[in-house]
């Protein structure tokens, strides 16, 4: 597989669907309010922004042994992604973030976009014209530039070969090859990243190769708990959780 490791300074806009708070205050926003820094800055990928009003570290705590919740710590990335799954029951999670899953060969992820929530592709440098596709149920239901354009298709100036929203996911891939050898659209593709994983998608071999995985989720009106599975060579070395009191 041949997954990028250049580096980029991508630190655009990023949605993290927050959990078990029915209004949806933490469902995603799409403005670059409040950074959250929980993830290596060595690697290659845009910074994910979780977005509640106003809120405050009051603790963290970390896990190297034993267990907690459904996670055994030493476990296998499938293994721990099976206990993700066990674990939405419980807190209505859906998706869950992966860190630098990123590919520069749009051909090796035919069967990879599927699995995948948010996918955004842009320069090696990073631009404000990165784009970023939201899937939901199967089709594209949101099409986003980096600086917060919302779009109802990609490229705009195409026609047969833009991706519009409502289209299948399955018709995904063939236009982004088509459009990927297209001159003028070609270096979106330096970077390809598959941002956040449908829980309800069969698992990413793929996904072992990452170093953290996390997400986010309420606990009550004014608390909140960050979750990150930090992986070592595709086990669970250590679990990290960042209580936030949100006012």
């Amino acid at each position: 597989m041949k997954k990028s490791t250049k580096t980029n300074h991508y630190s655009k806009i990023w949605p993290v669907k927050w959990v078990g708070n029915p209004s949806g205050l933490w469902a995603l926003l799409l403005s670059p309010f409040l950074l959250f820094g929980c993830l290596n800055t060595s690697e290659t990928e845009p910074e994910i922004i979780i977005e509640p009003p106003y809120s405050s570290l009051i603790g963290t705590d970390t896990i190297s042994s034993g267990d907690y919740k459904q996670f055994s710590i030493g476990a296998n990335a499938e293994t721990t992604y099976a206990s993700v799954n066990q674990l939405k029951e419980n807190i209505g999670l859906d998706y869950i973030n992966i860190v630098a899953n990123i590919y520069s060969d749009i051909t090796e992820l035919e069967d990879k976009l599927p699995l995948y929530h948010y996918i955004f592709m842009d320069e090696e440098k990073g631009t404000s014209t990165g784009v970023q596709l939201g899937i939901s149920e199967d089709r594209i239901a949101t099409i986003f530039l980096g600086n917060g354009e919302e779009l109802e298709k990609w490229p705009t100036d195409l026609s047969q070969s833009a991706i519009r929203k409502g289209d299948e996911v399955a018709t995904l891939f063939d236009k982004l090859k088509t459009i990927s050898q297209n001159d003028k659209y070609k270096k979106k593709f330096e970077a390809i990243n598959l941002l956040t994983k449908d829980l309800s998608k069969p698992y990413d071999s793929q996904m072992s190769k990452s170093p953290q995985w996390y997400f986010g989720y309420t606990l009550a009106d004014d608390k909140m708990d960050v979750i990150k599975l930090n992986f070592e060579e595709g086990m669970l070395k250590n679990i990290i959780i960042d209580h936030f009191e949100t006012y």
